[in-house]
């Protein structure tokens, strides 16, 4: 045997199943294979390893983990290592080879000539994964089939349209306060990273933020993102014992979160952030990076930093766009920095695009019905400029609806801002307060004062939250708001009730409280003190009808959690901070609401409860509709605010004469102007009602299908996995056998995934190990599933389902079989061949959809014949296991020719059909490449750029590249099958 080097690639003689391995270490005497195909490794002694070397042939395809593949042209030995060549020189080592490579024509005829066939149902399980794994790459709505997420219109449109273009997208999601931005900016990563167009992600995210980032993007999308902080770098430092081997913290991990008070914290943390690269780049709350006035702020630097260096940027903000005007540019010139250049020339662009927008103000752009060129023509005043540019020959190439939205790109930021309102989206529920004024306790509130002006600062604290607990556990019991919040259970015994409070030590408190008063099964806690799991059941037991009707949360309870079956909101205290309040109303305020809102504020008369209550309700207006922004108002009343509540019954009065007023009228104000500088053009070109039924239908279709939940069942099944019906309906229980091997199944969670899952939220081993390793509860169900948080919704694009994908097509298993075809009209051996089209084009361009691999079945007779059009007979036949008659030489000689003649001929068959497949695929992608050079002439030419434009080059040199390799797609035999007919 040849000697063994690392990287070399070999298959097993003995043990087909294992696929083609990769050495990854040489002892002395043995040889370490790994088999990644079934995720399993093997020892074998060097003087009589059953192994055979595993090259390629000329011809054959050469693919790598990036996605690079070409036809092998000629090969050359270097160090025992096998490089392969293309043409045009490229070049690929042998150790790079995807780990998928399947195994050769002519190792997959041995198997079934040495009668080393697969049972049928094993080569019926490879069979309908690969046409279902085909179908799924090719579908028009891959990448946004797997996100836990209603089907709201207006963020799969938004998706799609991030998504659709060959570059990453470079975008601000700037909806208002819950629509949805961080669900927008998951659903675009997700899609991205399913269709391999970006592998390092960054989600840049304030400290407040990043537990229900994590949550979200583990719950609704199913990945764990890795939270880089100071615990995080120290068990790198811990693992690192030579500090020549010391690491960038921001380059052990594909998809990191982290806070931007993190980075500024350290400057060595800050040069490894810098030093990182990221393929997308998500950052929340961007209207804290500011640069206006000769100010400039710590976080835009920050960011500014990085914004060339990544390939897509997400800037998500809420803050309406005309508060900050500069800042505004700035963020915009972060994303575009070429459209984007000078300050005085946009706020010249922007008054010419607002005198196009009036122009455009009778069109209906509210409405759902699609628009046509009479409701343009008719909308237009005769003397538009706009009028001329509707003469242009390659207008009316398209609908009406769509020249506006190129307007607004061209001459608006259309091109890089999306922004819906309530009011364009509709479908929000109306709000109702309940004041809950109470009688003051003269001795408690003594208690309050001396603690406040014992404890500067946490004063605040103190006179508004309640975390006097903290100091008197006792007295405590004895704040205003307890007696009331008994009295108002008793009350609503058969409502569900979500009570958020700033501080996780009053949560506690009031949790001790009501143990006492009402039992421990009247409600549940949610804070950050508990890992994501325990939130996680804690908040199915809530959603449950026959569970706790209360559940209280601390500010935690704010994150993206659809509490949307409750009705009834109690703000136990209320926070400076008034996006705070406007997230906690919105757990209940938000699309599929069926009921009016019930906002329930207990405050203590004459206290600095009532001040704040004043000032949210009288003042800002927070509690009868969205608070668009009141961090501008804060800013400016400050002093007043703190004052008031310093001391109540001194200036309370005064507060409300003279202040309350002042904040009404400048909050009055800011709506209005706010109103008035809604971009209608914007906003219509951010949603489109069309577009998106066609997304959601084709999604509503994909989710009833049962095939894959059919294969799911059956294939982990076979692997030694227990599927029982769980307790709720359509759940589905998977336990791994003890037979099963941790990591076996790709998907299947471990120990491991739980550990590092509740590590992230600071919880204790028994915590982390708690909750079922190797179990998961599922349903394919999107409604069951948006209902239980502790259900995973499955998908094709759930770990698990890719994970039955894997493990029914990359292992050798499936590969041959051998069946009997009763009444099948002639007595004859028959060969069904299948093949799989695997196109040239590389996951960054975006075609996958258009352009991605398709099956082929052939079905050759003994004497060379097609038979390929009975292949629905076979499917519906029903097959018996054979064995391959062994030493007969008839039945050899068949086979012979099946192998050869025979597969050359059901390989022309294929490829016949492969050059009709390509040439549809190709018109496709030159349509798309067409459509994407049209949207960006058009753009440049409203703009007066497009002659001798560098960018429009590119595009129309990309027309007939991507079209020249979509007619170059590879074939490959996946399984063969024996039929005996009879």
């Amino acid at each position: 045997m040849s000697t063994f080097q690392i990287g070399q690639r070999y298959t097993s003689e003995q043990e087909p199943e294992l696929g083609v391995g990769r050495v990854r270490q040489i002892e002395f005497k043995n040889v370490v294979i790994d088999f990644p195909a079934v995720k399993q490794s093997r020892i074998y002694r060097i003087s009589s390893a059953p192994l055979k070397r595993y090259l390629l042939t000329i011809g054959e395809n050469a693919k790598n983990e990036k996605g690079i593949s070409f036809a092998v042209e000629n090969i050359r030995m270097e160090n025992g290592l096998a490089i392969y060549l293309g043409r045009g020189g490229r070049e690929m080592k042998e150790s790079d080879l995807i780990p998928k490579a399947s195994l050769r024509v002519t190792d997959i005829f041995s198997q079934l000539i040495r009668g080393s066939c697969a049972d049928n149902k094993e080569f019926v399980r490879r069979e309908t994964a690969t046409a279902l794994s085909c179908e799924w790459q090719n579908s028009p709505v891959r990448g946004m089939i797997g996100p836990r997420v209603n089907l709201i219109p207006h963020q799969y449109y938004l998706c799609k349209r991030a998504c659709s273009s060959s570059a990453l997208p470079r975008l601000m999601l700037s909806d208002e306060v819950g629509l949805g931005k961080t669900i927008e900016a998951g659903m675009i990563w997700h899609s991205l990273y399913s269709t391999g167009r970006v592998v390092r992600t960054l989600i840049l995210v304030p400290e407040s933020l990043k537990h229900q980032w994590m949550t979200e993007m583990l719950r609704r999308f199913n990945h764990v993102f890795t939270l880089v902080d100071e615990g995080y770098i120290h068990g790198l430092l811990n693992a690192t014992s030579d500090a020549r081997d010391i690491v960038n913290p921001f380059e052990q991990e594909n998809n990191v979160i982290c806070t931007v008070e993190f980075v500024m914290s350290q400057p060595a943390v800050m040069q490894d952030f810098l030093r990182a690269e990221w393929d997308l780049t998500i950052v929340d709350e961007a209207h804290h990076l500011i640069c206006e006035d000769d100010f400039t702020s710590k976080e835009y630097l920050l960011v500014n930093s990085i914004a060339a260096r990544t390939k897509g940027l997400l800037l998500l903000t809420g803050t309406p766009l005309q508060l900050q005007p500069e800042s505004h540019f700035n963020r915009l010139k972060m994303l575009d920095p070429i459209r984007f250049t000078n300050y005085s020339e946009f706020l010249k662009d922007e008054e010419s695009y607002q005198k196009i927008a009036r122009d455009l103000s009778k069109l209906p752009v509210d409405s759902d019905d699609p628009m046509d060129w009479d409701d343009l023509n008719n909308a237009l005043p005769k003397n538009s400029p706009i009028r001329e540019w509707l003469s242009q020959e390659n207008s009316r190439e398209m609908t009406a609806g769509e020249w506006v939205r190129r307007i607004v790109d061209a001459l608006g930021t259309g091109s890089v801002v999306f922004r819906n309102t309530r009011k364009s989206v509709g479908g929000f529920p109306s709000r109702k307060l309940f004041a809950e004024e109470l009688k003051p306790n003269a001795e408690y509130r003594a208690l309050v004062g001396k603690a406040s002006d014992a404890d500067p600062d946490h004063s605040f604290d103190i006179l508004v939250n309640g975390l006097l607990v903290t100091k008197y556990k006792t007295t405590w019991k004895e704040d205003e708001r307890i007696p009331w919040l008994l009295h108002f259970l008793k009350e609503h015994l058969r409502d569900k009730v979500l009570l958020i409070c700033e501080n996780p030590d009053v949560v506690s408190a009031l949790a001790s409280v009501l143990a006492e008063e009402v039992g421990e099964n009247a409600f549940v806690t949610f804070t950050e003190d508990m890992s994501i799991l325990a939130r996680d059941r804690a908040a199915a037991s809530f959603a449950d009808e026959r569970g706790p009707m209360l559940m209280i949360a601390s500010e935690i309870g704010s994150e993206g959690r659809n509490f949307q079956f409750s009705h009834d909101l109690i703000l136990f205290d209320l926070p400076l901070d008034a996006a705070l309040v406007e997230q906690r109303i919105g757990r209940l305020d938000r699309i599929g609401q069926t009921e009016t809102i019930r906002i329930h504020v207990p405050y203590v008369k004459g206290s600095a409860q009532e001040v704040i209550f004043h000032w949210y309700h009288e003042g800002l207006g927070a509690f009868g509709s969205p608070l668009m922004s009141g961090g501008e108002l804060f800013l400016k009343y400050t002093e007043t605010l703190i004052a008031a509540m310093a001391e109540p019954k001194t200036k309370l009065s005064k507060f409300m004469k003279d202040t309350i007023p002042l904040v009404q009228g400048d909050s009055e104000m800011l709506r209005k102007n706010i109103e008035k500088g809604r971009d209608k053009l914007l906003e219509f070109n951010s949603r489109d009602p069309q577009v998106s039924q066609i997304i959601t239908s084709e999604i509503r279709r994909v989710d009833a299908d049962e095939r894959l939940k059919t294969l799911m069942i059956e294939t982990l099944t076979a692997a030694g996995v227990e599927v029982e019906p769980g307790s709720v309906p359509t759940s589905l229980v998977f336990s791994a056998g003890p037979q099963v091997e941790a990591g076996s199944i790709p998907g299947m969670p471990t120990t491991t995934l739980l550990s590092q899952t509740a590590s992230q939220s600071g919880k204790t081993e028994d915590e982390k190990s708690a909750g079922g390793a190797g179990a998961l509860t599922g349903t394919f169900d999107r409604t069951v599933a948006m209902q239980h948080d502790e259900i995973s919704f499955l998908s094709f694009e759930h770990p698990l389902a890719q994970g039955v994908l894997d493990l029914a097509t990359a292992s050798g298993k499936g590969l041959t079989a051998c069946v009997i075809w009763d009444n099948a009209g002639c007595k004859s051996l028959m060969m069904q061949y299948n093949f799989v089209i695997e196109p040239s084009i590389p996951a960054a361009w975006g075609l996958a959809d258009i352009a991605g691999p398709k099956m082929i079945r052939v079905l050759i007779d003994a004497q060379g014949k097609d038979c390929s059009e009975r292949l629905s007979e076979v499917d519906s036949g029903k097959m018996r296991n054979a064995n391959v008659p062994q030493k007969v030489p008839a039945v050899t000689e068949t086979l012979r020719y099946f192998a050869s003649t025979g597969h050359a001929l059901a390989k022309r068959i294929a490829s016949q059909k492969m050059e009709i497949e390509a040439m549809e695929s190709a018109k496709k992608v030159e349509e798309r490449a067409e459509q994407e050079y049209q949207r960006m002439n058009h753009l440049l030419t409203f703009r007066g750029q497009a002659q001798n434009n560098p960018v429009l080059d590119a595009l129309r040199k990309n027309v007939a590249v991507r079209k020249k390799t979509a007619l170059s797609p590879q074939i490959r035999l996946d399984s063969i099958r024996l039929l005996v007919c009879r």
